[in-house]
């Protein structure tokens, strides 16, 4: 596998690096800034992943174009401040994953990984901004597929878009809190996602619900 960082180089950009060679020492890591990212645009050298950190200073459309109409790599934005008003412009381009810079070694790992795997990541501290975005500019009336959940597993979803916990389920569809664990439960494995988040996420994307 081979894998470019983008990011100004620092002490954070270092460490990162290292962890990367780390935990994946068969694999190569690259590494670019904003005074050379260009070189790496020149359809000569391919990527199967591509860490892009979200810098002013980084032409971050401009790679995250290049990367999806030209290749098949995977992309993984890496966000500083949850609050940026570019977060709404970065899910639309429906990027692999969504990074935080607080995340602790073990979770970012994993997170890269499931991109690796073709699953989708996006980092809990940015997923109100996201949605907020999603059903801003996306929404329209919903379909949710009867084959892939039950009417009651809709609604049980439907809540948790609405950011319901187990026992606010439980009280407004007359439920035992153990049986809307299962069906929770039974959400994420039908949808092959590994949380409640990733579930709504994958729900809105495809316009099964709308929040």
């Amino acid at each position: 596998m081979k894998l470019l960082f983008v990011k100004k180089p620092s002490l954070l950009r270092d460490w990162i690096v290292q962890l990367l060679k780390r935990k994946f020492p068969n694999d190569e890591v690259f590494t670019c800034d904003h005074n050379n990212c260009y070189e790496y645009l020149d359809g000569c050298r391919t990527f199967d992943l591509v860490i892009l950190d979200v810098h002013k200073d980084i032409p971050v459309d401009t790679i995250i174009q290049y990367y999806q109409t030209s290749t098949e790599s995977k992309i993984i934005a890496w966000v500083e401040d949850k609050e940026s008003p570019i977060l709404s412009r970065l899910f639309g381009f429906g990027l692999g994953g969504y990074l935080y810079y607080e995340m602790e070694e073990k979770e970012m790992i994993e997170a890269i990984t499931k991109v690796l795997a073709g699953e989708k990541f996006i980092h809990p501290l940015l997923v109100t901004n996201l949605l907020e975005e999603y059903v801003q500019t996306q929404w329209k009336k919903p379909s949710p597929p009867l084959h892939i959940l039950s009417n009651r597993e809709w609604e049980v979803l439907q809540l948790l878009s609405k950011g319901y916990n187990n026992v606010d389920i439980a009280t407004e569809l007359f439920l035992s809190d153990k049986t809307v664990k299962n069906y929770v439960s039974s959400i994420l494995r039908k949808l092959n996602v590994p949380d409640r988040t990733n579930a709504v996420l994958k729900a809105l994307e495809n316009k099964w619900i709308c929040v």
